[in-house]
């Protein structure tokens, strides 16, 4: 069972915190305890606040790597269709034969997936929000808290 004056918020005369009976009862703390608590809370609540952020910001940095990844390939793709290209090129300049059409092909389609890979890699790393916008919400909030407002 639980006390019924725990639940009752306690009621502050002098220096010291009584519960609502205005009793002494044995439950008094004085105002510096109620200070080192607060301070305790507080700094809790900070710890707690900056474990989010971290936690955020980790999230993001995954997905800002994801992005940088499906950039790179896409780079390194590009660069190989462009010199599939250019030896397309300089063997259709070169001698008029059915290899032409194989590295052509070869290098067009590499082309396409380069350039799909980039666009991908560019649409996630817009969508990317790298502030950690919960724990700056929180933190208002506590603030604004801790202000009284």
């Amino acid at each position: 069972m639980t006390d019924v004056r725990s639940a009752v918020p306690p009621v502050v005369a002098d220096r010291h915190v009584l519960n609502a009976g205005g009793t002494d009862g044995g439950t008094r703390e004085t105002i510096a305890a109620l200070l080192r608590r607060l301070i305790e809370e507080v700094s809790a609540l900070i710890r707690m606040e900056l474990r989010l952020a971290r936690s955020e910001l980790g999230a993001s940095v995954k997905a800002a790597i994801s992005g940088v990844v499906a950039i790179a390939l896409g780079a390194v793709l590009a660069m190989i269709a462009m010199t599939c290209l250019l030896v397309a090129t300089v063997v259709w300049l070169a001698d008029h034969i059915g290899l032409l059409a194989a590295v052509l092909g070869v290098g067009g389609v590499l082309a396409v997936v380069a350039a799909i890979l980039i666009f991908v890699g560019i649409g996630k790393m817009q969508r990317l929000e790298l502030a950690p916008r919960r724990t700056i919400a929180n933190l208002k909030g506590d603030a604004d808290l801790l202000k009284g407002d």
